[in-house]
């Protein structure tokens, strides 16, 4: 998942060109909420800034994000295995994964606080996202980054609190499946304990 923050960080803090429509229009919710955090760095780029700057960033993105849905999905049917108390620990773990790789995604250099570099969001369409059975809104984007630029589709969902964010695509992976692979690839090998260990290990990695 740490694709996914980089991928929200990245688009966020750059100038987008945008047409009309649902999905288009959350998207632009979200850039604008960016775009006010990129200002304040604008005008003040000191160490403290950066730290408030990224802490403010980070509860932007985790609302974006359905993390309890995103970590259902990315345990796949072995979320149905786990007794509710299990489910209950699991995304807690993996909320906790998630808010920590947000603050890794690193916000970027007072350089491209400047930069008029526009991203370019082409369109959306609707699909049946017959991996994670959703009926997905997919907003297409072209996001530049160095001298490369990226194929990056955001897709959506209607929560129960509206449009929520659990998948992206860059250059046609999606980051959510690829995710689900390796929980499913390390419960095999080594069992679900392994798997909750490992994440365990991961976060207070990360917190060190």
């Amino acid at each position: 998942m740490k694709q996914i923050a980089r991928a929200i960080v990245i688009a966020a803090f750059i100038t987008p060109t945008l047409f009309a429509g649902e999905g288009l229009d959350y998207m632009r919710g979200i850039i604008d909420n960016f775009e006010k955090l990129r200002g304040e760095l604008a005008e003040d780029f000191s160490p403290q800034k950066r730290k408030e700057v990224s802490s403010k960033a980070r509860d932007l993105a985790l609302d974006i994000l359905d993390i309890k849905e995103i970590g259902r999905l990315a345990l796949g049917k072995q979320f149905d295995k786990l007794k509710p108390a299990q489910q209950e620990d699991f995304l807690g773990l993996f909320h906790e994964l998630m808010a920590n790789r947000v603050v890794e995604a690193n916000i970027p250099s007072q350089r491209v606080m400047t930069a008029k570099i526009p991203i370019e969001i082409k369109a959306e369409r609707t699909e049946t996202d017959e991996t994670f059975d959703k009926e997905a809104i997919v907003v297409n984007t072209r996001v530049p980054h160095k001298k490369q630029s990226f194929k990056v589709e955001f897709y959506l969902y209607r929560s129960e609190n509206g449009l929520k964010l659990y998948d992206v695509h860059i250059d046609d992976a999606s980051t959510l499946l690829d995710f689900r692979n390796q929980f499913s690839s390390i419960i095999k090998k080594k069992g679900y304990k392994h798997l909750v260990k490992l994440l365990r290990e991961r976060i207070q990695k990360i917190k060190k």
